[in-house]
């Protein structure tokens, strides 16, 4: 009686083996799959996109808008519902390169949000996909979107960077360069952040600055970029959150 126990058994394992392999290998193929598709368009968006008709491009957007569209993540359904406003914002014929931009880039960057949630396969595509349409999308945009863009992304390079690399003088000069392009404004949100840059360069003006007070207002400081992010155009909209994420995370370092 034991001994046909033990082959049932072992005969479950193995059936369950079998199975398990067979789901990995479809997993592979399918992550493989995608993969091939994200390259390819990756490629295109890469080339001359102003050879692209109409038909060819209604097409690709409705091809992504049907593969996201019935996820189950919010955040892939806000993409879907993008593309779908950039489908009707092309077809309208009346769209400024301003207002396409802005949602290619706001398109681009949850995209390269949710990349880090992806299989280990796509993460790196998807990456890469959601850096493209930024790119693309801040080429469409205004000549001052642009620079505030850039400015953006320099900082977030610095903040994704080694922290104890930065000199001194050159995180003065980057908050400088940020309060003077907020302090000015008549956004109250904008001001509070012009606020604790001044107290961050004098923190970091001391002779020997403590890394708990250092971390306390990076910290406000992301948390109040991150609300700023929210008022945002909706091409910067993305990058200021993001930067305020980093912010956030650069300041909990320090503690």
């Amino acid at each position: 009686m034991a001994g046909k126990t033990d082959k049932k058994s072992a005969a479950h394992d193995e059936d369950s083996t079998k199975k398990t392999s067979q789901k990995n290998a479809a997993d592979t193929t399918n992550d493989n799959g995608d993969s091939q598709e994200l390259d390819s368009l990756i490629s295109t968006l890469e080339g001359d996109l102003s050879a692209l008709d109409n038909d060819a491009a209604f097409s690709l957007l409705d091809h992504w808008y049907d593969a996201l569209h019935k996820a189950s993540e919010p955040e892939i359904k806000e993409i879907a519902t993008n593309l779908k406003d950039l489908k009707k914002l092309l077809k309208s014929g009346k769209a400024t390169g301003h207002e396409i931009g802005e949602i290619i880039s706001e398109i681009g960057e949850q995209t390269a949000e949710v990349s880090s949630d992806a299989p280990k396969g796509l993460k790196t595509p998807i990456k890469k996909l959601g850096t493209q349409l930024r790119k693309i999308g801040t080429s469409l945009g205004k000549a001052e979107d642009k620079e505030h863009i850039e400015h953006i992304e320099s900082l977030v390079e610095t903040l994704e960077g080694d922290l104890t690399s930065i000199d001194s003088e050159t995180a003065v000069g980057a908050i400088d360069e940020w309060y003077n392009l907020l302090h000015k404004s008549d956004n109250d949100n904008y001001k509070e952040i012009a606020n604790e840059l001044k107290k961050l360069k004098q923190l970091l003006k001391r002779s020997n600055p403590k890394g708990a007070d250092i971390g306390e207002v990076l910290i406000l400081l992301g948390e109040q970029t991150q609300e700023a992010g929210k008022e945002a155009p909706r091409g910067i909209k993305g990058p200021v959150q993001r930067l305020g994420k980093l912010l956030s995370k650069a300041g909990k370092s320090f503690e």
